[in-house]
């Protein structure tokens, strides 16, 4: 079955609630004749008129925005997600199993965890947390 154009959802809601163009208008903030064109697709509604008319017809604001604008869901359909990669670095500082096949010392994987720790600070204060400790291990 193919997708009901976005005039046709308005215009079955519509429909459903009882509510005649006007008393739809009203609600949007619109005069009732630019929902007969929204209806019969003569008209591109705004952002806001789609959020105001989800709200008036009880309908997803997402799903109408989509069906309001066919051009963006072909282009989410195309988009793909992107997925955040670690760096072979990234991966490495991070697996002790890994580090120690390596043979890195202990001073070395206690070093490497100060640098996970720099990474995953939120304050300059925490990044430089980190650091004393790497300096302190290094004066050993």
């Amino acid at each position: 079955m193919a997708e009901k154009s976005f005039g046709r959802v308005i215009e079955d809601r519509r429909r459903e609630l009882s509510l005649t163009q006007e008393m739809v208008a009203k609600k949007v903030g619109v005069k009732a004749n630019y929902i007969g064109y929204l209806e019969r697709g003569m008209r591109h509604p705004s952002q806001k008129v789609v959020e105001k008319l989800s709200t008036a017809l009880n309908l997803n604001a997402q799903e109408l925005y989509l069906l309001a604008n066919p051009k963006v869901r072909s282009l989410l359909r195309r988009a793909k997600p992107s997925i955040p990669t670690m760096s072979m670095w990234q991966r490495f500082i991070r697996d002790a199993a890994q580090q120690k096949e390596q043979g890195l010392s202990r001073a070395e994987q206690q070093a490497l965890a100060q640098l996970v720790a720099a990474e995953k600070a939120t304050s300059l204060t925490g990044m430089m947390k980190a650091v004393r400790a790497l300096r302190r291990g290094f004066a050993k």
